[in-house]
């Protein structure tokens, strides 16, 4: 399905936006491991989820205090992008990074 130019001229200021947030993590939170960003634009912005990714359960638990931290970059960038978020705290969650299988 091709995307009609105003949902691309979203999806770009979106992915401006979530791009700036994977580097601050990057560099601001130990054992950051990588950012996905999945989004329905018939939905949008409630469909939005932004995760973040840790290497270890370790990661994650030092992390979790900085999640609401994040939840409210990710609303303040996205505003300045003109987009409004109406509940920041369901559109970034923490993870761990799954574990890949490994065959044998």
């Amino acid at each position: 399905m091709k995307m009609s130019k105003t949902i691309k001229k979203l999806n770009d200021r979106l992915v401006i936006a979530v791009e700036k947030l994977a580097v601050q993590a990057k560099e601001e939170l130990p054992g950051f491991a990588r950012l996905e960003h999945s989004v329905k634009f018939d939905l949008f912005p409630g469909s939005l989820l932004v995760s973040c990714y840790f290497e270890t359960h370790d990661d994650l638990d030092k992390a979790k205090s900085s999640e609401k931290k994040y939840q409210k970059k990710l609303h303040n960038m996205l505003m300045k992008q003109g987009i409004l978020l109406k509940e920041p705290t369901h559109n970034l969650k923490f993870y761990v990074q799954p574990k890949t299988e490994q065959s044998a």
